[in-house]
């Protein structure tokens, strides 16, 4: 049995599960849908625009914990009859789904790839703290919002991207719509760079970092940088900063010991290490920045004048860590000094 014409749903008895086929081996070998996305676009289409077109047009209070737990709710109950669900974002979800499912059956176990798919890009972008972060994001990729509020969004993105030390070419590549591709077709588009090949080279760099790190879990994310760590500079640094935010510096001094077990020669860690320490522990960071020149001067392979730039750099750098941490110590000193007679119990303002 299959909904009505024109994709309404109108039958009470009618589940998802009917227009789904049986898994074969090779489908069940499928671990993710990543770098297969062209494959499921019909599907992953119409969830997304789905999801998009209801926060825009009717409920701008909606949020990414809301999208999720829809989400997981027609994933997990995909056998129940259409009249189980009562929430208006999961019937919009199911009636958009329901022309590409009739016209291209998926089997169980790739119907479940499809949503863990979006639910991981909904989690990977929970790194900008806002509690409605994928519906924006996906709002303007699709091209939904207004100019004015295009450029709103953007301004809010790229400020708390460029906190976070994301490079600009990382910055274009999640903010790029989906009907980039035509943009790639107009010459117009390439007019001014010279040379196009290093253009794209930058550009799918950046696609592969943004797209392939941020789908993947925290454990995936430690054990990828601790084997391509060297390779994958900035992603070190993003990653850093992500730890350091929450706080987790076992994690930090975890990954730091195993990363320099099997790359010892990986001075930028050691850098990042002290960039991570400065305002917890500038002795520490001391330590790493000081650490770092020394290992850099042993690799030849480093020209002299990047030494000497990064020597110039690190003592600027432990030059200022050495005059905050004097100035504590200092005030305590004077304030001695005035306070004589007063109960050793003051409190500093």
């Amino acid at each position: 049995m299959s909904p009505g014409e024109n994709n309404e749903i109108s039958e009470d008895d009618f589940s998802l599960s009917e227009l789904l086929t049986s898994d074969t081996p090779e489908i069940k070998e499928i671990k993710s849908i990543y770098e297969k996305e062209n494959e499921y676009n019909d599907y992953l289409d119409e969830i997304e625009f789905a999801i998009a077109a209801y926060y825009y047009e009717e409920n701008r209070n909606l949020k990414d914990k809301d999208v999720t737990a829809a989400l997981k709710n027609i994933k997990q109950n995909r056998d129940k009859p259409i009249s189980f669900y009562e929430n208006e974002l999961e019937r919009e979800i199911i009636e958009s789904l329901i022309g590409s499912l009739e016209e291209k059956p998926l089997t169980n176990h790739e119907f479940t790839l499809v949503f863990d798919y979006v639910l991981w890009a909904i989690e990977n972008i929970s790194w900008v703290e806002d509690d409605q972060a994928y519906m924006k994001w996906l709002t303007y990729v699709l091209g939904l919002f207004t100019k004015e509020e295009e450029k709103k969004y953007k301004r809010e993105f790229n400020k708390y991207a460029s906190n976070l030390g994301l490079s600009s070419a990382q910055v274009d590549m999640l903010l790029m719509r989906r009907d980039a591709e035509d943009f790639f077709e107009e010459g117009d588009f390439f007019e001014g760079i010279e040379n196009k090949a290093e253009f794209f080279d930058k550009h799918r760099v950046a696609d592969d970092l943004e797209t392939g790190f941020f789908l993947m879990t925290d454990d995936e994310k430690f054990n990828f940088l601790l084997d391509k760590g060297p390779d994958y500079f900035e992603l070190v640094l993003d990653y850093f900063l992500y730890l350091k935010n929450k706080g987790d510096f076992e994690k930090i001094q975890d990954f730091y010991k195993k990363s320099i077990e099997k790359h010892k020669d990986f001075f930028p860690l050691q850098f990042i290490m002290g960039t991570a320490y400065m305002d917890k522990d500038p002795a520490l960071a001391k330590s790493y920045f000081e650490e770092a020149i020394r290992t850099a001067e042993k690799l030849e392979e480093i020209p002299e004048e990047t030494k000497k730039a990064l020597r110039e750099d690190i003592n600027n750098l432990t030059q200022l860590l050495m005059e905050e941490s004097s100035e504590e110590p200092e005030e305590k000193t004077d304030e001695g000094k005035e306070g004589k007679g007063k109960s050793k119990t003051g409190k500093r303002t």
